[in-house]
């Protein structure tokens, strides 16, 4: 067994049941293993914890236990049945995409598997999590059988320890390039390679539903659109029109294909769909300039801190685009304002919306502080997997 020992004092965290380990943590390490577990004890040698190594990121280690049992395929298997058994009790029906495994939120640290409709696709974020495929995959493939399960590697933390970043086919006869799937009865399709994450932003399914509740008789501009998966939810809801812009040429054709899954016209008199391919603080710039308004307006940009250096400059971006969407607003319109950057936190995110609304020179009221769905549950101990903000304002 590889053992972590910690240095005096700095044992606090994992004894708070903390699943990270950082590497400055550690005094000395001793052994090895070739599976990957390792183990954490204290200066006096005490047991602390259990997980898998990963020795060549800052976290060196992720903990699955704090008891000092095997970590074995039994015990990997019982993780993975709670949390299918889980989505069972909280995913809505006629949905079959949600998430499946949420890492940390469901005690597999680096692990996330999202599935597709008849598909499933993993990320393995660390060395460690890589090294426990034989012990996550077969309940995975029991839980789901016949399913295709692909895993998705080009991401930055197996960059950074030298994993391999092709994608790969853990089941099934072809790796699909698209994926179809269900969510509150509407209909769509992930990108599952070339898309963003793992192919689509399932952690706003409830948001979008929100919308959907809200948008009868309303125009909805929907910035960052990606998918267009809230205009297509807002139209099924019954607004007067949808507008999205989105830098990408190819998400904005992609929304267009959810559209027509759903029977929603994107050409001739018919339609009510508007795509714009444009940069989306240059376009708010120019309809705010023209004197437009909108009654409904989402703004779900990509994460603008992923390091803590980022955040300043990523609040200053919060608040411009939120502040341009603000002067849109007609009166009583509302705002969906939303941040996926782990390192904005709550707080620190409604306090840019109100800098903001003050900025636009607009009253606003806060209506409803939201996040991820269900699906997406975060661990009490790990507080980190709480990225997701989405805040519902009003501006009479």
């Amino acid at each position: 067994m590889r053992t972590l020992h910690l240095a005096k004092g700095r044992d606090a965290a994992t004894r708070r049941r903390h699943p990270w380990l950082f590497s400055g943590a550690v005094a000395r390490e001793e052994g090895s293993s070739p599976d990957g577990v390792v183990d954490a004890r204290d200066a006096s040698g005490a047991f602390l914890a259990r997980g898998f190594a990963s020795p060549a990121a800052p976290i060196v280690a992720r903990f699955w236990t704090f008891e000092d049992r095997p970590l074995d395929a039994d015990f990997v298997a019982g993780r993975v049945r709670d949390a299918v058994d889980l989505r069972g009790r909280v995913v809505p029906p006629e949905t079959d995409g949600y998430r499946v495994v949420n890492a940390e939120g469901d005690f597999l640290p680096g692990l996330v598997v999202d599935r597709f409709g008849e598909v499933l696709v993993v990320q393995s974020t660390t060395e460690g999590t890589a090294r426990a495929r034989p012990l996550w995959l077969p309940p995975l493939l029991e839980a789901f059988p016949g399913a295709t399960v692909v895993q998705k590697n080009n991401l930055s933390s197996r960059k950074g320890e030298g994993l391999p970043l092709d994608d790969e086919l853990l089941a099934g006869d072809a790796s699909p390039r698209r994926a179809a799937f269900r969510e509150h009865g509407l209909s769509f399709v992930a990108e599952v390679f070339a898309g963003q994450k793992t192919g689509f932003f399932l952690d706003q399914r409830e948001n979008r539903h929100l919308v959907r509740s809200l948008a009868a008789g309303r125009s909805l501009l929907n910035l960052f659109s990606y998918s267009g998966a809230f205009g297509v939810a807002a139209l099924a809801g019954g607004a007067a029109r949808v507008a999205h812009v989105d830098v990408s040429g190819a998400a904005l054709e992609l929304a267009r294909e959810n559209h027509r899954r759903n029977g929603q016209p994107v050409e001739g008199a018919e339609s009510r769909v508007e795509t714009r391919e444009a940069d989306v603080f240059d376009d708010l710039r120019a309809r705010v300039a023209s004197g437009e308004r909108w009654d409904f307006i989402v703004t779900d940009p990509p994460a603008f801190a992923k390091r803590k250096a980022d955040v300043d400059k990523a609040c200053r971006g919060y608040k411009d685009i939120n502040r341009l969407a603000f002067q849109l607003l007609a009166p009583g319109g509302l705002l969906l304002a939303c941040s996926c950057s782990g390192r904005i936190s709550s707080d620190l995110f409604q306090k840019v919306i109100f800098a903001a609304a003050l900025d636009a020179r607009r009253p606003a009221r806060l209506l409803e502080r939201r996040g991820a769905g269900p699906d997406h549950p975060v661990s009490i101990d790990c507080p980190e997997g709480d990225y997701l903000k989405a805040f519902l304002l009003e501006a009479p």
